[in-house]
């Protein structure tokens, strides 16, 4: 400790050389620094939700402006998220590479500016475009603001704070889905785009005059030091941090690339947490897009449509953050199993109670709160089974899968649609990945990697 001198008393600490920036992360509480960047994060999570959802609300009124017949609603669904797909397995090796903070800016005034041009397509082909563009721009967000925030994180709070974080997402589908009900049936379909592009804009210019650079990226890239301590100053105001300091973030030896994921032991735990991400996305993400069609082709009002899809991201919004408290209270194998098969009980559910709004609008809260667990407990868990210098990799390639699975589900929906298959029979397929999902998780959970990160965390 140092000398305590004059009125301020202020204290200075002395820290061993090198410094081990996670360490020195992991003892401290959060600073008001960590806490903005978590905030701004959780932002871009907020406008990647609104954007994503918006389109499943919209396709009823789009389907009659532009004149889409039912049977290519899968492809319009599905055109963001093969951009989401083919953004995160490119763009998350990137973020490892130039960083997240540079890619996260990039990626959100991508999809604002192709969001914002879908409100002025004029057919489906434009649509489709856009919708494309704009997802690959969301595909590399999301793995850069995912990282980023655990890495300001501590790792004993880490589970919560990207649980956290990631109810943003649903809560982005709660604001579309009231605006919708309220400003569609006024203002028509293109408004949701409007606002839906022209506020990540403005988020993007935020993000560059106030996001950090991850301080663990820059020490495992071997950053000038002045950058990484006046980070470091505002994180540990009273640190005594030299001119001359050196900095480690201490990893095991990787390659880089897809391939880091499947070494050191990762092989198993890498392919589980893909197939699981891939099973829980795709009725997560199908079941947003497909629910409002549906509902309404089985007799629901569009505006009791629209209030299912914002009560399923209500039910999200409550979940998503509990799942990190109840990961470290109850671990892996007692939270996400679980919480898949609830999400597939219940969703297999709307095909039996008919056009009832009340049954509909409580089923969909439910499967959505069990959804939110289960999303948001996988990806807590992710960028905690794999080091700095490939995190953003493994969070963009596990979401990748995902965004497959979210891909597939709307096309494989599209052609049960156009095949004559009942409502009924659709809505109850929407549930059966869950099962496959319960599995995948149940047997992620008894896997080396994350049973002790179950004890650690």
């Amino acid at each position: 400790m140092g000398d305590v001198t004059g009125a301020s008393r202020t204290t200075t600490l002395s820290l061993p050389e090198p410094i081990d920036i996670a360490a020195l992360i992991d003892r401290h509480p959060m600073s008001p620094l960590q806490i903005r960047t978590v905030v701004l994060c959780g932002l871009t999570a907020l406008l990647d939700g609104f954007d994503l959802l918006a389109i499943g609300v919209a396709a009823p009124a789009m389907a009659e402006s532009l004149r889409i017949p039912p049977a290519l609603l899968g492809t319009l669904f599905s055109a963001a998220l093969l951009g989401l797909m083919l953004g995160a397995f490119a763009l998350g090796p990137v973020a490892d590479r130039i960083g997240r903070r540079s890619l996260l800016i990039g990626a959100t005034a991508m999809f604002g500016v192709f969001t914002l041009s879908t409100a002025y397509a004029a057919n489906l082909q434009e649509v489709i475009v856009f919708r494309f563009l704009a997802g690959v721009g969301l595909g590399g967000a999301m793995p850069a603001f995912i990282s980023l925030a655990a890495e300001y994180t501590p790792r004993s709070r880490r589970r919560q704070v990207v649980a956290l974080l990631w109810a943003g997402f649903p809560l982005g589908g709660v604001m579309v889905g009231l605006l919708a009900s309220w400003l569609i049936p006024t203002e028509g379909w293109r408004v949701l785009f409007l606002i839906g592009g022209a506020v990540p804009l403005g988020l993007a210019l935020m993000l560059l005059c106030l996001l950090p650079e991850s301080i663990a990226f820059l020490a495992s890239q071997g950053a000038a030091g002045p950058r990484i301590r006046t980070l470091l100053s505002r994180i540990v105001p009273d640190a005594n941090i030299g001119a001359e300091a050196q900095f480690t973030c201490p990893a095991e030896p990787s390659h880089s690339g897809a391939r880091a994921l499947f070494q050191h032991g990762r092989g198993r735990v890498t392919a589980l947490l893909w197939g699981s991400y891939f099973a829980t996305f795709l009725m997560l993400i199908t079941t947003t897009a497909w629910a409002p069609t549906l509902l309404e082709q089985s007799g629901l009002a569009r505006a009791e449509a629209a209030r299912a899809i914002a009560l399923f991201a209500a039910g999200s919004v409550i979940g998503t953050p509990l799942a990190g408290i109840l990961l470290a209270w109850l671990g892996t194998r007692h939270v996400l199993p679980i919480a898949l098969l609830g999400g597939a009980a219940t969703i297999g559910a709307l095909g039996i109670v008919g056009p009832s709004a009340t049954l509909v609008l409580a089923i969909m809260f439910c499967a959505g709160f069990c959804l939110g667990i289960a999303s948001s407990g996988l990806i807590a868990l992710a960028p905690l089974l794999y080091p700095t210098p490939i995190r953003s990799t493994a969070v963009g390639w596990a979401m990748g899968w995902g965004r497959a699975g979210s891909f597939a589900g709307p096309l494989t929906v599209g052609v049960f649609v156009a095949s004559g298959w009942p409502v009924d029979g659709s809505l109850a397929a929407l549930g059966m990945p869950g099962l496959v999902g319960m599995v995948l998780t149940a047997c992620l959970a008894r896997t080396n990697m994350a049973s002790r990160d179950d004890a650690t965390a």
